[in-house]
């Protein structure tokens, strides 16, 4: 049954060329866990290299991590609001 997904997939023009191992996805969960060196690691598979499916997946992992930093400033912002006008008014000359 495999055989022949195989021969489909190359007589559509497709080499397989993209395929993921399950256990580089298993190596891959590992090593994104790791602090500091999962973010590294993120960055590199995302622009480097020619796996087209893995370069989209770490693209996705980035795009969601901008995605949820904004969020979170923009929900910062709107928490501290008043704090941050009053420190702004607290600078502005007094007028009489």
């Amino acid at each position: 049954m495999a055989k022949g997904r195989r021969m489909k997939a190359r007589a559509a023009g497709s080499s397989g060329r993209d395929h993921v191992s399950f256990w580089f996805w298993f190596f891959a969960l590992f090593v994104t866990a790791i602090p500091c060196i999962g973010w590294i690691m993120i960055l590199v598979w995302a622009f480097w290299g020619d796996n087209a499916s893995r370069k989209n997946y770490f693209r996705a992992i980035i795009a969601w991590a901008v995605l949820m930093f904004g969020l979170w400033i923009a929900l910062a912002a709107l928490g501290f609001w008043p704090l941050i006008q009053h420190a702004v008014q607290a600078h502005l000359p007094v007028k009489k």
